[in-house]
């Protein structure tokens, strides 16, 4: 967001679920990347390793989770995260 706009953390329980949704007001991913973002090193930044997403992706599924991200350019950018709930 190059220190401005607005970055929002929400949580919910969904029955045996808890979501965690990051949403920020960035300049969004272009539709062309958005389908890679979880591709390990895959990045659009200069300084950019591309493992950051292929991690927390790798977790979430070990835990029985899902993660999503939807993107609109000049928008920002929602990254949800579900995973379930332990008893």
């Amino acid at each position: 967001m190059n220190g401005h706009g607005r970055l929002e953390i929400r949580t919910r329980r969904y029955g045996s679920e808890l979501s965690v949704t990051i949403a920020d007001t960035g300049a969004g991913i272009a539709p062309r990347d958005l389908p890679h973002v979880f591709e390990p090193f895959f990045t659009t930044k200069p300084t950019g390793t591309g493992l950051g997403l292929a991690v927390v992706q790798g977790i979430v599924k070990e835990h029985g989770g899902r993660i999503h991200v939807e993107s609109h350019p000049g928008h920002g950018t929602r990254v949800t995260l579900s995973l379930p709930i332990a008893v």
